[in-house]
């Protein structure tokens, strides 16, 4: 199984080679790998071009101009693989991350849209805590549920899905992932859950990176606005609080579940 990986960067040096290096660590190591460079001024390219030099795997594109989502969708597009993901440029991923993914893709072939248990780490490489949370039914993802003021976010860099899946995107679909500014991924998990279901695999896959200047964290109030125009569910207070208590109920029983499954301790 091929893995096409992208990593969208706009002046991210400080924790980009970190990143890539996460890549180039997995113990599956079929797999193509493009950083996306939307106009880095500092030496992220640099990074990117010593990476490639080193790891044939390894490209970089460099698309000036272009928006963190719009440059995922350019990295999917220059690239081959069966499975895609993406991971921002202060991100990592486990070791084990895709032969995880791969074993169980191919222990269930139907499997189109995969995520872990979510993680984070910290600026120093130390994985901080990882939830319990297995519980992703898809009606609640159509329906917008998973945002911070009600149950939790889908944690984007867990995430791994099917280039067919990935194609089977309409033009509309493609176009809000394409133009949002922080929330594409949100709008990609919704149009996803129109299709198929998201699979929980109960271990640490990736994570994201806790630092003090994350872009998602400081642009929260604009993220939270775009997810409203993409047709989030809000519940008044005592009904989010509710609701947010039931899953985290649900999430521990089910990931109990999966982590005793037959078929996960072959993983």
């Amino acid at each position: 199984m091929r893995f096409l990986l992208v990593t969208p960067v706009l002046n991210g040096e400080a924790f980009l080679e970190r990143a890539i290096a996460s890549v180039r660590a997995q113990s599956h190591e079929d797999f193509e790998y493009m950083i996306v460079d939307g106009g880095s001024t500092d030496a992220s390219c640099a990074i990117a071009r010593k990476a490639a030099s080193e790891d044939d795997r390894i490209q970089l594109l460099e698309r000036p101009g272009l928006n963190q989502y719009a440059s995922i969708a350019a990295g999917f597009d220059a690239g081959e693989g069966d499975v895609l993901a993406w991971l921002n440029a202060d991100d990592l991923y486990a070791p084990w991350a895709l032969a995880v993914v791969a074993k169980y893709a191919a222990r269930h072939p139907d499997s189109q849209w995969l995520t872990g248990l979510p993680g984070c780490w910290d600026e120093d490489d130390v994985l901080r805590f990882v939830r319990p949370d297995a519980w992703r039914p898809r009606a609640l993802i159509r329906r917008g549920w998973h945002h911070k003021d009600l149950i939790g976010f889908i944690q984007q860099e867990s995430v791994f899905f099917s280039k067919d899946l990935f194609a089977r995107l309409s033009a509309a679909q493609r176009s809000a992932f394409e133009r949002a500014r922080l929330a594409g991924d949100f709008i990609l998990w919704k149009a996803f859950a129109d299709a198929v279901p998201l699979e929980v695999i109960p271990t640490v896959l990736g994570g994201f990176r806790r630092h003090g200047a994350n872009r998602s964290v400081a642009g929260m109030d604009d993220y939270m606005d775009e997810v409203k125009n993409a047709g989030a569910t809000f519940l008044p207070g005592p009904l989010a609080a509710m609701a947010r208590a039931l899953h985290v109920r649900l999430s521990v029983r089910m990931t109990r579940r999966a982590i005793t499954a037959e078929d996960v301790h072959e993983l």
